[in-house]
């Protein structure tokens, strides 16, 4: 579903904003989430699997026949509640990922087996039930995905975005492994698949995922399959434009326009990972086409990867919004959350059912933690742990958000709109006729649509624009969670070489729209573009201040006393930009 605005009034909204009555959450609680919310994605497994929320079942797989013009194009993750496979919000999903699991790491845990077989053997499927098997969760996750990535990307000429009919998948409340062997009409094999369409979003974002994979998989097979896919999904994306429309479900309409940070992003993972000046140009050219101005409006979501684009190319190449009044990512963001928080919860375009509320805390706090990252800031830190703290229930009704989580007193959602939660096999059912889950699928870790206008959860399952889950949703929620455990309990595996935190700084020449600044060792030289006088503050990575300089104009060199990755901030009456140097 699309993400309108929805305009809510301050009355509704404040029965929902955090108590400080309330008990902090844990680091062991942000832990329970985070395997939570990363195990989900092993509950919307198709193929071979194994999917961990079938086990039990007399269908433990799904879909294994998935293929285009011959080619196998099984596996990969249903992208919600229900079996068909939306490459649209799949591939911005693992791409937010595989993100996350870069800039975060220390953040991921190893807490069961990618296999889950250690679940069944101790038949308990609670954090306790699990066995570490010395690589952590979220890349065995991240893996299953990149795997369908790999044969989705058959050419630079052919490339599936989408398997599955969405009317005829809806007809049966049945999990994914008994729809299998019904009939066409009601979602069974063999499936309907769609390639070849004319979209640059989707097989950009799964390049830029697969860039991301042959970067950060220890395994060197799988870097070298990864990195040749993500070549061919951005040869595809760059000869092909739009988004896949797929009729009701996601329309391409919704993007209005906003494709090109599929390309934008992948471009500028291969750069990273390559190392390629080529795609560095590419990238340029992507960016500042990139539509800014309808991005600032409204927030990260599948239709819109604008400001996740923006703070990308901030963050790697120090670029800034070509068009409209924002000259650096944290001004773009605040635009966006900040301004529109109440009481520090992202609350912009959320409300009742339909607007898939929880879309804002989620992305919002996942934005500010990789902005926190690049910069090597804490000043987010607060608010991020807020947003994401509300959505784990410390808020004055102890509303969870997500299917299972009730630590800290919090009352999780029992009712979600997904059919393998149920594990119902029987054709005969229908989704509200009172079927109940089985105790070990209780702990599914899906993220709700939400509601914010109510203090108790829906507990109807048709209901989905409430309790509908997707893998949109959870994805920036467990990279919010990463970024809170890599600074609150980070983990090295074995076999992990320790290395001080770095940041990358890219360019020595940096352009902003209305500064340069060139450096020679420890001097820079800072330049406006009109003779304004502007101010400069120097800060390290922990956001303190060290140096200023204040009333400068038209051109100054400055000779830098501080040493290591300092944030210069150039501010005039009129713009203002940070510029990431290294001073030895």
């Amino acid at each position: 579903m699309n993400c309108r605005k929805v305009i809510v009034s301050a009355l509704s909204l404040m029965a929902f904003i955090p108590s400080a009555g309330l008990a902090a959450l844990s680091t062991d609680d942000y832990i329970e989430a985070a395997w939570m919310t990363t195990r989900f994605f092993g509950a919307q497994r198709s193929g071979e699997g194994p999917n961990w929320i079938l086990d039990g079942t007399n269908y433990t797989k799904s879909f294994t026949k998935d293929s285009y013009n011959g080619k196998d194009v099984s596996g990969g993750w249903f992208d919600c509640g229900d079996h068909v496979m939306y490459g649209q919000s799949q591939g911005y999903a693992s791409y937010i990922l595989a993100l996350s699991y870069a800039e975060f790491t220390k953040g991921f845990y190893d807490l069961y087996t990618g296999d889950y077989s250690d679940y069944k053997e101790s038949k308990d499927y609670t954090r306790k039930g699990g066995k570490p098997n010395e690589v952590r969760d979220l890349l065995e996750e991240l893996r299953y995905e990149a795997d369908f990535w790999v044969k989705a990307a058959i050419s630079s000429s052919a490339f599936v975005t989408v398997k599955g009919d969405g009317n005829a998948d809806h007809t049966k409340w049945v999990t994914a492994g008994k729809m299998s062997t019904l009939g066409q009409g009601e979602g069974g094999e063999p499936r309907y698949v769609k390639g070849d369409a004319n979209d640059g979003f989707t097989p950009g974002m799964a390049a830029a995922m697969l860039a991301v994979m042959a970067r950060v998989d220890p395994d060197e097979a799988n870097k070298k399959k990864y990195l040749e896919a993500a070549k061919t999904a951005y040869s595809y994306a760059k000869s092909h434009k739009g988004v896949t429309n797929s009729s009701s479900f996601y329309e391409s309409s919704w993007w209005d326009g906003r494709w090109k940070d599929g390309p934008f992003l992948a471009a500028l993972e291969l750069y990273r990972t390559t190392e390629d000046e080529k795609y560095k140009t590419e990238a340029d050219e992507w960016f500042f086409d990139l539509d800014f101005s309808s991005g600032s409006y409204t927030r990260l979501n599948y239709s819109n990867a604008v400001p996740l684009s923006v703070v990308m190319g901030e963050g790697v190449f120090h670029w800034a919004p070509s068009s409209g009044s924002f000259y650096d990512a944290e001004q773009f963001l605040d635009n966006i959350y900040k301004k529109k928080a109440k009481n520090d919860i992202f609350m912009g375009e959320t409300g009742g059912g339909g607007s898939f509320s929880v879309r804002s805390p989620a992305g919002g706090a996942f934005l500010y933690a990789l902005m926190s990252n690049f910069y090597g800031e804490t000043k987010f830190d607060d608010i991020i742990e807020k947003n994401v703290a509300y959505l784990l229930g410390d808020n004055s009704n102890k509303k969870s958000y997500v299917v299972g989580f009730t630590k800290n007193g919090a009352n999780a959602p029992k009712s979600p709109h997904h059919r393998g939660y149920y594990g119902n096999e029987d054709t005969g059912r229908e989704v509200d006729s009172g079927l109940q889950p089985p105790e070990k699928n209780k702990l599914l870790g899906g993220l709700i649509a939400g509601d914010f206008n109510s203090g108790s959860h829906n507990g109807t399952v048709s209901a989905w624009n409430v309790n509908e889950v997707c893998v949109d949703m959870n994805a920036p929620l467990v990279g919010a969670l990463g970024y809170i455990l890599s600074k609150k309990a980070p983990v090295t595996m074995p076999g992990e070489e320790e290395k001080p935190d770095t940041v990358d700084v890219v360019p020595v020449v940096a352009k902003a729209p209305d500064f340069s600044l060139v450096q020679n060792g420890s001097t820079i030289t800072l330049s406006g573009m009109d003779a304004s006088a502007f101010d400069v503050q120097v800060f390290d990575l922990a956001g303190k201040m060290v140096e200023q300089f204040k009333g400068l104009q038209g051109t100054a060199t400055l000779s830098l006393r501080a040493k290591g990755v300092l944030q210069v901030r150039v501010i005039s009456a009129k713009s203002r930009h940070t510029f990431m140097v290294k001073s030895l």
